[in-house]
């Protein structure tokens, strides 16, 4: 998250999900699931579990450790997932969803909010989402982040359920209408800001008086994570924190630099902080042998220097790709 915190200043962050019980048993070791840099502020951690005991107590270990908000997760597809009766299966029992945000929202003073998906199975229509919504929001929850698409919790994967389900905007932006008082962020297949910014508009388009509280971009944050460099200036209307690669790259590195002074196994923990700028360069030339040379860097047993890696695959990438400005043209 460190490396999206150089990029955008005003975007708000997301932990993958963390499963309750996880934080519970792991109470002397919270450090390694819930620490982070107060640097990456605002940061919403994202909850998983089905017990409103459990995720109450698991929110109030969340908000001590720093985090801006509790984001209750009732999408995932996982089979894993599902077997335990949370993420996705969720949407099969709002009322249930409804005792857990209860729970948290009285356990913590930090915004609760849910991520949901259209349906789930044969519990799919819009009329059914509806209920799910008005369920849920009886708790006080008055902020859902909803995936525009169903998903189908036996017969897909759960990168299926990220495709295969068509996508129906139109559904999210009829929820804006008809819950005047709930925000609504979409979520599902955003790829650019160009993209999002058509969703964002699409209710002042129409002479609406309200619109899209926000948008969720996941795997495109992890693909292309470099169109974030422009999203403070034209999400926000502020400065933009960079003007090229090479600038985030050296003071990422920076960071890696402080990280690891301190960490008892710093071969695993270099591996997992070099990910990020793994994809930083896709579609530039020398992209593909930038990232092998950082891909197999991983697989040293012995001597990994993290530094040495990333600097011997930016070498494989001409100077435009390094140090070309956002809006400048670049030979690809």
């Amino acid at each position: 998250r460190y490396m999206f915190r150089l990029l955008t200043r005003h975007t708000k962050l997301y932990t993958e999900m963390l499963v309750d019980d996880t934080i519970l048993h792991q109470r002397k070791n919270l450090r390694k699931f819930l620490g982070f840099n107060p640097g990456e502020n605002p940061v919403v951690v994202q909850l998983g579990g089905s017990s409103p005991e459990a995720l109450a107590e698991a929110a109030g270990l969340c908000e001590e450790w720093g985090y801006d908000e509790i984001n209750l997760n009732c999408g995932c597809p996982s089979k894993k997932v599902s077997k335990r009766c949370f993420g996705a299966r969720l949407m099969l029992q709002p009322d249930l969803v409804r005792r857990i945000t209860h729970s948290i929202r009285r356990r913590v003073q930090i915004p609760v909010t849910v991520k949901c998906r259209l349906g789930a199975d044969n519990r799919d229509s819009y009329g059914e989402l509806r209920q799910f919504v008005d369920t849920v929001s009886r708790s006080g929850v008055t902020h859902f982040l909803v995936h525009a698409r169903k998903c189908l919790l036996n017969g897909l994967s759960p990168a299926q359920n990220r495709s295969v389900p068509p996508l129906k905007y139109d559904w999210v932006h009829r929820l804006v209408q008809d819950y005047p008082h709930l925000d609504f962020s979409l979520n599902g297949h955003v790829q650019t800001l160009d993209q999002a910014e058509s969703h964002l508009s699409h209710h002042l388009h129409q002479n609406h008086n309200k619109g899209l509280k926000g948008i969720m971009i996941g795997r495109a944050a992890f693909n292309t994570p470099w169109i974030f460099a422009d999203a403070d200036r034209r999400m926000f209307g502020r400065k933009n924190p960079l003007s090229c690669r090479y600038e985030l790259v050296s003071q990422y590195l920076d960071y890696c630099a402080e990280v690891l002074e301190d960490q008892p196994r710093p071969r695993v923990t270099a591996i997992q902080l070099v990910k990020p700028i793994t994809h930083l360069f896709n579609g530039f030339n020398g992209a593909k042998q930038y990232k092998n040379t950082i891909q197999n860097g991983m697989h040293q047993k012995k001597n990994y220097n993290l530094y040495a890696v990333v600097r011997e695959a930016l070498q494989y990438l001409p100077e435009d790709a390094l140090y070309a400005t956002l809006g400048e043209p670049s030979r690809r």
